[in-house]
């Protein structure tokens, strides 16, 4: 994402800064958003959610009260959000020239576009309530499958990943000659994913959003692990 297209609603955040957020509700949401993201779950009072809670306040996303500390704006909003994730979704593209990982979240209070960044850094960004999650990760994967074509090939990787559940995975892969495969449940004897072709026609990330779709539809109904 380029500065220029970087919407004034975005929030640059560290990766201790997340652990800090994280630690306000530790919900079943909490606990999937820390997995997803591969942070330690650590309490409240260790050096690095700490450390987190002194730069949000010396950058005016929380401020103090007495020995309370209470989330402003952008940081309150995400907190939220990733307090009370029911599901992430990861992408990443590998090829000649890997990208790191988006994800996008989503929960009752609100969804986000997450940008993975170097140094441990993630560029947030609130997606309006009436954004489908399904077209954005459709639209997502897309975007990747064109920059890997470009680039002679490549694999795009998507895991749906839900509270209570394993993650669900589905690969596009794209060739050299341009054609494009995907490999998405169910899970051979093998152990293999299905592979089947993308026609020309077809879109691939419909076919992922495809994918995930089905899975929630026969996914068992829990009331978010409480």
């Amino acid at each position: 994402m380029s500065n220029e297209s970087i919407p004034d609603s975005a929030l640059r955040i560290t990766s201790h800064e997340v652990l800090a957020l994280l630690s306000f509700n530790p919900d079943p949401g909490a606990e999937l958003s820390r997995k997803v993201l591969a942070l330690a779950d650590l309490p409240q009072d260790s050096d690095l959610v700490r450390a987190g809670l002194s730069t949000l306040h010396v950058r005016e996303m929380a401020q103090a009260t007495g020995e309370s500390i209470n989330l402003q704006g952008g940081a309150l909003v995400l907190s939220v959000i990733l307090c009370t994730a029911r599901q992430w979704f990861e992408m990443t593209r590998y090829g000649a020239s890997s990208s790191l990982p988006v994800y996008v979240v989503d929960s009752p209070h609100g969804k986000a576009v997450i940008f993975s960044q170097p140094l441990s850094q993630y560029l947030c960004v609130p997606l309006r309530g009436d954004v489908d999650v399904l077209a954005f990760i459709a639209q997502t994967v897309n975007n990747a499958v064109d920059e890997a074509q470009a680039m002679d090939g490549g694999l795009i990787t998507v895991r749906n990943h839900r509270t209570g559940q394993s993650p669900a995975l589905a690969n596009v892969k794209v060739n050299a000659d341009g054609t494009r495969q995907l490999a998405a449940p169910p899970v051979q004897a093998d152990g293999q994913l299905t592979l089947s072709m993308i026609e020309g026609s077809h879109s691939p990330g419909a076919a992922v959003a495809q994918v995930f779709a089905e899975g929630a539809q026969q996914a068992p109904k829990h009331d978010g692990g409480r």
